[in-house]
């Protein structure tokens, strides 16, 4: 006799709990709107939950949900990074910055493992509204595949000026962060104008050529910000 625990061939699965459904609902209006533009009562709707204090019941606050949505996200994203860059090592070859950027792009695609990604514009969302968090999370779960990544790429750059490197590493960043964001928007919205349609084939290298580019530009200004 199959156990009742198994689940029959056929059958429905299992509804998602009151507390995934807060957080799936969290994680889309977040990513669509922002983490200031979403209220409380814009998830309680949008997860069908008529008990006004179920969010405070599961997470405590807005602010405990965004910091669990925080770890999610950023656990998701350091897998990748470790497993490519795993896979980098083992190929026992030199590498060199393209390399190194690469990983970055082809991992901020969440199509693979998200039916609706969100996670380029949560994590949009969230370094920009919650960096000092983002860091503390990263720390505290030991999630450190991109600053090894970003180590790696300092370590081929050694003759750049410290500052600028830092700027342009800042500038990395930030450019694959709102490019994938905008990506994810458009696949979301069903809306694929020629200027933000999903990288595939060589798109995907020029928009490694283009991060690349942000890093080895000539330096023309080795004191920015300087008169």
């Amino acid at each position: 006799m199959q156990l009742a625990s198994q689940k029959r061939r056929g059958s429905a699965p299992d509804a998602p709990s009151t507390r995934d459904r807060l957080k799936a609902a969290a994680r889309s209006l977040f990513a669509e709107r922002g983490i200031e533009g979403t209220t409380v009562r814009d998830i309680l709707t949008v997860a069908g939950e008529k008990n006004g204090a179920s969010l405070n019941y599961y997470f405590r606050s807005k602010e405990e949900l965004i910091r669990e949505l925080t770890v999610d996200v950023f656990r998701l994203m350091d897998d990748r990074w470790n497993a490519q860059l795993a896979e980098l090592d083992r190929q026992g070859r030199p590498l060199d910055i393209r390399d190194y950027v690469r990983i970055l792009v082809t991992s901020s695609d969440t199509s693979d493992v998200e039916d609706e990604p969100t996670t380029a514009r949560l994590s949009e969302a969230i370094t920009h509204h919650r960096y000092h968090l983002v860091r503390e999370i990263l720390k505290e779960h030991r999630l450190n595949a991109y600053d090894v990544i970003l180590g790696r790429i300092a370590a081929l750059m050694e003759d750049m000026p410290r500052p600028i490197l830092r700027q342009r590493l800042l500038l990395l960043t930030r450019y694959l962060s709102s490019v994938f964001a905008l990506y994810e928007a458009s696949r979301a919205s069903n809306a694929q104008p020629r200027s933000v349609q999903l990288p595939q084939g060589a798109d995907l290298g020029n928009l490694v050529d283009t991060a690349v580019g942000i890093l080895t530009a000539p330096v023309v200004d080795a004191n920015p910000g300087e008169d």
